[in-house]
């Protein structure tokens, strides 16, 4: 279940009360019991159970499913935990526990006791409204910011718009959390067109080697946070690629009002604001 994550009774109990699916997430705590969450709609919760009663999720559990995503090697993911998850072919794993610091600076994670497993679900045509219109249908691409609180689909977004723009342009996915093409030993999980990847790259250096020795048309990358990924993404607009990219929030008014995030409303052209429920679902697009 869950690319090989979630095994034996585990795996038992959570099918008892839904298919996989069905499931946006599942969310584990040590002593308490699993959470199953729908994927829609989505605030609807079931406590996986056994036996008739709750399955609690116990420390041999979280170990399992962290030896399982990582290929039985915390170390080999040790920049990604610092960062708050483990990427696991196409599903993420959240996680939460003690922070081990110096001078300020995460160290690594210990003790980790609270696992949180989101799972992708494609949203077939969902880009058609941005990639037929405000794109022409490939013949007018802009750069376009996906616009969303969490959950809202900003990522499924971007990967078929990436799908779709690569058959037009040369266009290559800047994937620094390994979500828009879950690359797993150098092939990605998802189908992402003619596209090239980059992941598990920081952005600005991403961006840097991308532009000058891949010759993009289009740049496509994962959630933009913080000062440093804006300015980035707005050296790539001004170098005349077309950049995709998405950001979290409830509208353009939101990102006004941000002072770190409300430079990108000037370097890219058009905002898709996206609804948490129905996943993916476009409530307005903004030419900016």
């Amino acid at each position: 279940m869950f690319d090989g994550l979630i095994v034996g009774n585990m795996a038992r109990a959570v099918a008892d009360v839904a298919k996989e699916e069905d499931i946006a997430e599942l969310r584990l705590r040590i002593g308490r019991p699993l959470l199953v969450c729908a994927l829609s709609p989505r605030r609807i919760k079931a406590r996986a159970v056994m036996a008739g009663a709750p399955y609690v999720v116990s420390r041999a559990d979280i170990d399992g499913i962290l030896l399982r995503a990582t290929g039985m090697s915390l170390y080999s993911v040790s920049d990604e935990l610092k960062m708050g998850y483990i990427p696991a072919k196409r599903i993420r794993v959240g996680i939460g526990g003690e922070g081990v610091c110096e001078d300020g600076k995460l160290l690594g994670i210990k003790n980790i006791s609270y696992l949180v497993i989101r799972v992708p679900h494609g949203v077939e045509g969902r880009a058609g409204e941005v990639f037929d219109g405000a794109f022409g249908g490939g013949a007018d691409i802009k750069s376009a910011l996906i616009i969303g609180p969490p959950c809202s689909g900003k990522t499924t977004m971007l990967r078929e718009l990436a799908r779709r723009v690569s058959a037009f342009k040369n266009a290559v996915i800047i994937d620094e959390r390994f979500e828009i093409a879950g690359v797993f030993k150098g092939e990605p999980s998802f189908d992402i067109g003619d596209c090239e990847v980059i992941s598990g790259v920081k952005k600005r250096v991403a961006y840097e080697n991308c532009i000058r020795a891949m010759s993009p048309e289009a740049i496509v990358t994962d959630e933009l946070f913080g000062k440093e990924d804006v300015m980035a993404i707005c050296d790539v607009t001004r170098a005349g690629v077309k950049a995709l990219a998405s950001v979290h929030g409830d509208g353009v008014r939101a990102i006004e009002k941000s002072e770190q995030l409300s430079p990108l409303l000037k370097s890219f052209e058009l905002a898709v604001v996206l609804r948490r429920e129905p996943i993916g679902e476009i409530a307005q697009i903004v030419q900016l």
